[in-house]
């Protein structure tokens, strides 16, 4: 009741190293240097200490106590010719790195590297700065008029055998001419300076106030800036002993308030356990990484010596630090976890894009995140006006010439809405077969328009169009051998970059292969078409990338079958069918499996000529775009943890399946009027746009063409 620790469901081991002093008299340790003989038992004692936490499993060692040695009293003048005089402490006149050396002892750091072996999780040391006010920013240290020496040194440090002293900051003048230090942490929160062995094992730790400035009374890091924190430490509510009735904090009840480095170093203590208990896989030396690397930034930019790395912030510490990579089962991070993402064509339509799919991914330390997997959708454009017109309008047709009883015809159109596209067709006609060749420079899709109904029946639409509205760079060939009446084979070849296919309008490589054969006419027979499409980097137009990237191009084979009949002369039925089944092989298998992906699309049409004049023709089309009918997306990563604290792989299923397909109802009519004039009228009722739920397209369109 009343109070809330950093970390109150951590397991706190308590552990009593010192013996019982006198509670109204405080002494300095004799003058003797660290590695005095006299030091020997004391030092022997806190190897056990540490020796005991870690055969406890303790991670986190709080440590709120230091030692002081016999400091100097330092002469200085006041105003008014006056002399006063103030304690310098002993690791001045011999620095950090050799007062600290010997301080702890060889058993100390052979224990503590012990603990932090490499099959443990080792075990951190958090000490308090220490409260003797020397900080470069707000700090007082006491100045005294008397001036004691021997044993009444004593004195400087019991309040009821001294005059009250004053205060001067480490700024002072006076203190600066000294040349000591102004940031002066105690020799134990400086131990790992002089054992560089354990360094990144042990921080220290200043206390700041409510407006996150050092308070006055608190150490600052000095030369341990790089190994330092501040916390806050001034008025820290906790609670007390019930029965202690002489401690002088504010208190009411069990409760009280503590100021002081020995509330703060607690802080970064609860902190580490937190983060701990998160991320049960860290090691000690990671622990005290990510609490440095998350500090706020405090004082002078950088690590400085008065706040070190700055403020604790443990809600940045529970944050990914540095560079995320997306996880697989075998813990390897497979790739940036900010790229692992898929825009899906709209063969995909909304049904994947309106699922949540997440994976799990290491931060730079290897710390388990879930991230949610980015899935774009694709809303292909509608027709547009200037492509029904281009579409209405023939391409010119010329005959470059005649030889050997094969006809040449060249076919040419500057739009790349028109039926080939901008740029030309070259046709081969002989008595028993055709070759098409095709250069176009752009052409755009137009599966979804019905002006598509008003080109040449016999024309075969790209498999291309039904994944991207636009494609470049158009390379194609096609031949038709009659092998006897009524049967017919041939060869097909494409190649283009096409664009589009995903929000993002990047363009990619794409092949379209096969063989085609044709039983009957084209006006009453049955076609079919046996193919492979290619495509660089994508499956169906749907571009992964990151943890999804693929292993090598996706091969789609498919099946296009086309069936006519005239019913009465002027008026004929017709159908069309694809199937098609990719292969995708993504390239980090324990990651994301290879799937199979299947897709449809259908279509039946009626044909009508000569109704109101000679010449004019009407087009009736129901059809059903290439959707995505089966395929699911398998995805193993490391989401979290097990009870033992091991890496914890899950699999999440992403179903890739059109779940609202896109249906239209489409009408062309074209007639001619006067000379090379037609005019022409479209209608077309969309459902399901782009296979996206709810979405609507209507269109109405009329005009006028000129014939080549």
């Amino acid at each position: 009741m009343g109070v809330k620790g950093i970390a109150p469901d951590a397991k706190l081991i308590p552990i009593r190293a010192l013996q019982d002093g006198n509670p109204r008299r405080y002494k300095f340790m004799d003058d003797v240097d660290p590695d005095h003989e006299s030091l020997e038992q004391d030092k022997r004692e806190l190897a056990e200490v540490f020796k005991f936490a870690s055969e406890n499993e303790a991670f986190v060692v709080n440590n709120s106590w230091s030692v002081s040695w016999r400091p100097s009293v330092v002469e200085i003048d006041l105003p008014g010719g006056k002399k006063g005089y103030f304690l310098q402490p002993r690791v001045v006149r011999q620095g950090y790195a050799k007062f600290t050396k010997s301080l702890l002892g060889q058993k100390v750091v052979e224990n503590l590297l012990a603990a932090n072996g490499s099959n443990d999780d080792g075990m951190a040391i958090i000490f308090s700065a220490g409260n003797n006010g020397w900080n470069s920013e707000t700090g007082n240290i006491p100045i005294f008029e008397e001036k004691f020496e021997g044993e009444d040194i004593h004195k400087y440090r019991n309040s009821n055998e001294r005059k009250d002293p004053g205060f001067l900051p480490t700024t002072a003048p006076q203190i600066v001419a000294t040349g000591i230090p102004r940031n002066l942490p105690t020799p134990m929160s400086a131990a790992f300076l002089g054992n560089p062995e354990i360094r990144g094992l042990w921080l220290a730790v200043v206390a700041t106030d409510k407006d996150n400035k050092i308070a006055s009374f608190s150490n600052g890091c000095g030369e341990v800036a790089s190994y330092c924190l501040a916390a806050p430490g001034v008025r820290i509510l906790s609670t007390l002993d019930t029965n202690d009735t002489k401690t002088d904090f504010p208190r009411t009840k069990g409760y009280g308030l503590y100021t002081g480095t020995s509330m703060a170093a607690p802080m970064v203590s609860g902190a580490a356990a937190v983060v701990k208990g998160a991320f049960p896989n860290l090691t000690a030396r990671q622990v005290v990484d990510i609490l440095l690397r998350s500090a706020t930034d405090l004082g002078a930019p950088g690590t400085d010596p008065v706040y070190g790395h700055g403020l604790l912030n443990l809600a940045r510490a529970l944050e990914p630090i540095g560079p995320t990579r997306a996880a697989a089962a075998d813990a390897f991070g497979v790739a940036a976890a900010a790229d692992t993402r898929v825009a899906f064509s709209s063969a995909f339509g909304d049904a994947a894009p309106s699922q949540t799919f997440s994976f799990g991914g290491f931060d730079m330390f290897g710390r388990v995140y879930n991230f949610r997997a980015p899935l774009q959708d694709r809303v292909t454009p509608g027709p547009r006006l200037a492509g029904v017109m281009a579409m209405a309008t023939p391409a010119k047709t010329v005959m470059m010439g005649q030889a050997n009883g094969v006809t040449t015809l060249l076919r040419r159109s500057g739009d790349a809405d028109s039926a080939i596209g901008e740029g030309g067709v070259v046709s081969y006609i002989g008595a028993r077969s055709r070759t098409d060749l095709a250069l176009v420079n752009r052409r755009t899709g137009s599966t979804l328009s019905p002006a598509a109904l008003l080109r040449r029946r016999d024309a075969v639409t790209p498999v291309w169009e039904a994944l991207a509205p636009r494609a470049r760079d158009i390379i194609s060939a096609e031949s038709d051998w009659r092998l006897s009446r009524n049967l017919h084979a041939g060869m097909f070849f494409s190649r283009a970059s096409v664009a589009a296919a995903t929000r993002r309008d990047e363009t990619y490589s794409l092949r379209d292969y096969g063989v085609s054969s044709r039983l009957g006419s084209r006006t009453n027979g049955i076609e079919a078409r046996l193919g492979q499409l290619k495509e660089s980097g994508r499956f169906l137009g749907s571009q992964p990338e990151g943890g999804y990237a693929l292993a090598r191009p996706t091969r789609s084979d498919y099946l296009w079958l086309r069936a006519s009949r005239q019913l009465i002369p002027g008026l004929s039925i017709g159908a069309e069918w694809l199937r098609l089944r990719a292969r995708v092989d993504f390239r980090h298998d324990a990651f994301v499996r290879d799937m199979t992906l299947d897709a449809r699309a259908a279509g039946i049409h009626m044909t009508a000529s000569d109704l109101a004049s000679e010449g004019d023709r009407l087009v009736l089309h129901y059809g059903e775009p290439l959707a995505v009918t089966g395929g699911v997306m398998r995805q193993t990563s490391i989401t979290g943890y097990t009870s033992s604290g091991a890496y914890r792989a899950t699999t999440h299923e992403l179903d890739l399946a059109v779940t609202r397909r896109h249906r239209m109802v489409q009408m062309a009519y074209q007639r001619p009027l006067a000379g090379r004039v037609n005019g022409f009228a479209v209608a077309a009722h969309h459902r399901n746009w782009s296979h996206q739920g709810g979405l609507t397209n209507n269109l109405v369109m009329v005009g006028l063409s000129l014939k080549h």
